[in-house]
């Protein structure tokens, strides 16, 4: 607004040089060549980046050009002489003449920086071995930097960083340790009743500006919602608040139900991000005054808790730090848990849960007649991999197939209209029209997204279009010392083909390539993906070695690749039929339908384990094993009783003890007994994990298919 739109300084601009505005979402490669030439001139970095260029050809017919020899972030419209500030205008004279009157060191200058770069981002380091102990030593820096009172890690601004919370749980399931667990509950915690959280309308704002995650940078950026949702759904799953059972849960719906609910494109892909004004005004959308409450909620009961429930009741928190005659408002965040506040309250967690989502659903009306911030509506192909990984893993998670839905119509449609002729991927998608050919982090996010896609509904298509995209991305961005570039060969507005390392707010390309190798020889078996995994992290040696804490979801990589089990122990393909996972266990149940109105009923599961396998049986002891265990959900109002079978005890390689297994045919009976009033619906879930004599496959919980009726 202050320098480019100024009519003035444009037709300057115009006059000198010639101008082109890059969307760094659209060409992130772009973005990150002229970033590291700007932290290389000024020492730090930032956008606005204003980067000045040699032109094709300044060197002679064979000059590329586009090499930088002066850059800056924020310039200011009029000069400082107290500060020794230069203003946009100025500079452009001065930088007009300079290439005028001294062109040959201008070009000098550009070269010199343009080695830099390329010696910075384009050298591949020489492979080398990895020390798993540096897993550790990442965790035990990160952990040093662990935000005690507030949770996070780090100070302000704080920014989510969920490959942060992925390698701690990563770790925490590998070795169980309570004070790990609770900075990743502390900071997950804190987070989600923050401000940066949108707590009416569900959604993560971009980041904290302050140390407490109280007032957000309130754009909202899909691939931060999208890790989130990862990162919430895999915390319900290791271990679920004691006081707030469903609460990493509930976070996980409304990030899932604001996504579908305003950032999904007609073809049922997903737009890239949310503008932080409104009107010029940072979060004029979000924010709330006292007086605006009660005509909101329209419930003078209602009001009060959610005074006190939103913290308006503590005085106003956040003015406009770009308007200084603003006038003070709140940004909405719960000061103390739910669970807390009920009990201030007198009424139970279930009566304020239901009462914040009439608030909520109150005050989002009336937030929504007011003026909406911008929407990018661009589609990203890297992006809608995340959330497609996001919403995948979601409706596996919490049992909701209208989020399994969401990511496979999202995924089907980028499979059909974003390819080129030869299969490959365009990176973006506005309005139904498809440009710029991908780069590696749109192949490795969207099988990211493919493969947990395949993982919750089992379809064999999204395996397949992984292992296809994999492919095409070891040709086109694939290096033989193992590792891969972001970007195309020869692309001539490039000087440099970069090959990024650094897990930011998004992981690099490289990273997640390594994960989804591993998950590649999860979900089939074949020993070629585990052995490109080990060989691109070789490749990574050096700079795992010189910067790990930077390389976190790398880090993770590293972990999951010395983990990884044998061959022989992992998920085969049965008779080579693609897509069709083997498993040695078949499941019958009887009855497949029971009526509780008419009173007690007894139904049995049967398993029939294949030879050379076994089953974890329900009394085990061993650490890291999972025992067989039938369950009943949404179980209140009734009465249920397990009987299971007697076990073997067994001498194993890998155990000092004699574990306890089930072989052959097992057969578990159970009861179910209505005794009070029961008004959800339940069902019956199995969760079991079969071994053979050296290793185990991943532990599975499936839902029985027996309908159960409650009657009346």
């Amino acid at each position: 607004r202050q320098v480019f739109e100024n009519p003035k300084i444009a037709a300057l601009m115009n006059n000198h040089f010639i101008n082109i505005k890059v969307d760094r979402e659209e060409r992130p490669d772009v973005d990150d060549i002229y970033m590291i030439a700007v932290q290389m001139m000024t020492r730090h970095g930032g956008w606005p980046m204003s980067v000045f260029l040699t032109p094709p050809g300044a060197k002679g017919a064979d000059d590329r050009g586009l090499k930088p020899f002066f850059a800056g972030t924020y310039i200011p419209p009029e000069s400082d002489p107290a500060r020794n500030i230069l203003g946009f205008p100025q500079l452009v004279e001065a930088l007009s003449t300079a290439w005028v009157e001294k062109r040959g060191e201008v070009i000098e200058q550009a070269d010199r920086i343009a080695a830099a770069v390329r010696k910075h981002l384009g050298q591949p380091d020489k492979p080398g071995d990895i020390d798993i102990r540096i897993v550790q030593q990442v965790v035990d820096q990160l952990l040093g930097g662990y935000d005690r009172v507030n949770g996070g890690f780090g100070g302000a601004p704080k920014f989510p960083q969920p490959d942060n919370l992925l390698l701690l749980m990563a770790v925490y399931q590998a070795n169980r340790n309570d004070q790990q667990w609770n900075a990743i509950a502390h900071t997950l915690d804190r987070m989600a009743r923050g401000g940066m959280y949108d707590q009416i309308g569900g959604g993560f704002h971009r980041y904290s500006t302050d140390a407490k995650w109280l007032v957000p940078h309130f754009e909202k950026m899909l691939y931060d919602n999208g890790q989130l949702v990862e990162a919430y759904c895999i915390a319900h799953t290791i271990q679920k608040p004691k006081d707030d059972p469903d609460y990493y849960a509930r976070i996980v719906r409304e990030i899932c139900n604001y996504v579908l609910r305003d950032m999904t494109d007609a073809t049922g892909t997903f737009w890239s991000a949310q503008d932080a004004e409104v009107d010029a005004r940072e979060g004029g959308n979000y924010v709330w005054t006292d007086d605006e409450i009660e005509p909101a909620v329209a419930d003078k009961e209602l009001t009060n808790l959610a005074v006190t429930m939103y913290g308006l009741d503590r005085g106003t928190n956040f003015r406009d730090p770009h308007d200084p005659d603003a006038k003070p408002v709140n940004v909405l965040y719960l000061p103390v848990p739910l669970h807390d506040l009920a009990k201030a309250q007198d009424i139970t967690l279930e009566q304020i849960i239901r009462s914040k989502a009439t608030i909520d659903a109150k005050m989002l009306v009336v937030r929504q007649r007011r003026k909406q911030p911008t929407t990018d509506d661009k589609v990203l192909a890297s992006w809608n991999g995340l959330m497609i990984a996001g919403l995948a893993r979601a409706g596996r998670t919490l049992d909701e197939p209208r989020y399994t839905n969401a990511a496979a119509t999202a995924a089907a449609y980028i499979l059909e209209h974003m390819r080129s002729t030869d299969g490959g991927l365009y990176r973006t998608m506005r309005k139904g029209m498809t440009k710029i050919p991908a780069f590696l982090d749109d192949y490795s996010f969207l099988v990211h997204g493919l493969l947990e896609l395949h993982r919750s509904d089992r379809d064999a298509r999204w395996l397949d279009a992984a292992k296809q995209l994999m492919n095409k991305a070891a040709t086109n961005f694939g290096s033989e010392r193992g590792g891969y570039y972001d970007t195309l060969e020869g692309q001539a507005d490039l000087f440099v083909r970069t090959r990024s390392t650094s897990d930011g707010a998004i992981p690099s390309g490289n990273s997640q390539m390594v994960h989804n190798l591993v998950d590649l020889y999860d979900l089939t078996g074949e020993q070629s993906y585990l052995d490109q995994a080990n060989k691109d992290l070789r490749s990574f040696a050096i700079p795992l070695q010189q910067r790990g804490p930077g390389m976190i979801h790398m880090v993770h990589a590293l972990l999951r690749t010395r983990s990884a089990k044998p061959q022989a122990a992992v998920a085969q393909t049965k008779d080579g039929a693609p897509g069709e996972v083997f498993d040695p266990v078949t499941i019958s149940v009887a009855p497949k339908q029971i009526d509780l109105s008419k009173g007690k009923t007894k139904l049995s599961v049967t398993l029939h384990v294949e030879e050379s396998y076994h089953l974890n049986a329900h009394e085990m002891s061993s650490q890291g094993l999972v025992p067989t265990k039938l369950v009943l959900h949404d179980s209140d109002g009734l009465q249920f009783a397990v009987k299971y079978p007697s076990a073997l005890s067994k001498q194993y390689p890998f155990a000092d003890e004699p574990i306890k297994v089930y072989e052959g045919k097992v057969v578990i009976e159970a009861t179910i007994h209505k005794i009070g009033d029961a008004k959800a619906q339940p069902n019956l879930r199995l969760t079991y994990q079969a071994c053979t004599d050296n290793a185990c496959l991943a532990p599975k919980t499936i839902r029985l298919p027996v309908e159960i009726s409650v009657g009346p």
